[in-house]
């Protein structure tokens, strides 16, 4: 197994725990215990990861500065979804050989990092009972980032037990580390840039939305899009602006490969109409929870023109699964309300 990985491979992977020091006070915070467990972890390159802990806590700023301060080439970091999806393809194309289809897609990598990782649907746990066994066999670093220790994966009781045996491998080949620190940090948002500089607007008025500079498309201006093969019904794609129909985004058959393609493409999103989640219907509640990893994960700026405020978007019955990762999330958002005063000089056109 990767345990026993070439000790000439792993030297490349190892950091001075000073480098994550430094990116902190840079952000202007102190590592907590448990990011400093995660950091000695990282940087000693020893053993593969499993990192898990509450949404907020740094997990992705970890992965991310070890990522970027790695002096190789030879690495990728790739969000699960998008995984799933590249794996999935690269099967077709080699004839359902997963050997060789991960062969195409890590070829001579000494590292990946997968963020987000986690175990809902049973059909997603009997493929990632194949694939963790292929993967870890490889000469090649494994990171993994979850909102869930091991032993929560595929929490449903009518399928957890077929998938122990998988979480007995990720106990015995990964080193499992808690990110539970006290903080959520996305509560300590600027709102200077990326995700963190979008807007939760409710309830979206015509008012607000001339407050904010933004122009309502024109039914000339309405088109639709194939990001990922799917249509996409959307009112605006242009000049790296996308603006499109809560109802368009999430009320219809879209997958995250569409929104990772469409985050691809547009840096700007306005999704308008968002509607309180527990009345959405799960799988639109669901849809809606996937596209904000990915806006997050892609550092997309997004403004939301919604007809609940943010904190009572969330509430109630048939809610996504994750939903404390997408309060998380969506806390990092500057909010205007009705009775808002106006937003500060700069950030009306985001």
């Amino acid at each position: 197994m990767r345990s026993r990985r070439a000790s000439q491979s792993s030297r490349f992977l190892q950091l001075d725990p000073a480098v994550f020091v430094m990116a902190a006070e840079e952000l202007g915070f102190t590592l907590d215990d448990a990011q400093r467990r995660a950091v000695d972890a990282l940087a000693s390159a020893d053993r593969n990861l499993y990192l898990w802990g509450p949404a907020g806590r740094g997990k992705s700023w970890l992965m991310a500065t070890y990522f970027e301060a790695l002096p190789t080439d030879r690495k990728r970091r790739i969000h699960f979804h998008e995984f799933f999806h590249d794996l999935h393809l690269a099967i077709r194309r080699n004839r359902n050989d997963l050997t060789a289809a991960l062969g195409d897609l890590l070829g001579t990598l000494d590292v990946v990092c997968f963020d987000e990782f986690h175990v809902h649907d049973p059909a997603d746990g009997k493929f990632i009972a194949r694939l963790l066994p292929a993967l870890l066999d490889r000469k090649i670093r494994v990171i993994l980032t979850s909102n869930y220790p091991p032993q929560s994966l595929l929490p449903n009781p009518l399928f957890h037990d077929d998938f122990v045996p998988t979480i007995e491998l990720i106990e015995r080949t990964l080193t499992i580390v808690a990110v539970d620190g006290p903080v959520d940090y996305r509560t300590t948002s600027s709102h200077e840039a990326g995700f963190a500089a979008g807007l939760w607007v409710s309830p979206g008025s015509p008012k607000q939305v001339e407050q904010l500079g933004l122009n309502p498309p024109n039914p000339h201006e309405h088109m639709t899009l194939a990001p990922a093969g799917h249509p996409v019904y959307v009112r605006r794609a242009a000049d790296g602006w996308l603006w499109i129909e809560f109802a368009d985004l999430c009320g219809r058959t879209t997958a995250p490969a569409d929104y990772l393609a469409l985050a691809r493409d547009f840096q700007k999103w306005v999704i308008s109409n968002v509607p309180d989640l527990a009345t959405a219907g799960r799988e639109p509640a669901q849809r809606f929870a996937n596209v904000i990893d990915v806006l997050y994960d892609r550092d997309v700026s997004p403004v939301f023109l919604a007809t609940t405020p943010l904190d009572l978007l969330a509430t109630g019955a048939h809610l996504p699964v994750d939903i404390e990762r997408l309060r998380s999330r969506l806390g990092q958002l500057e909010r205007l309300g009705p009775n808002t005063a106006e937003l500060e000089t700069g950030r009306a056109l985001l």
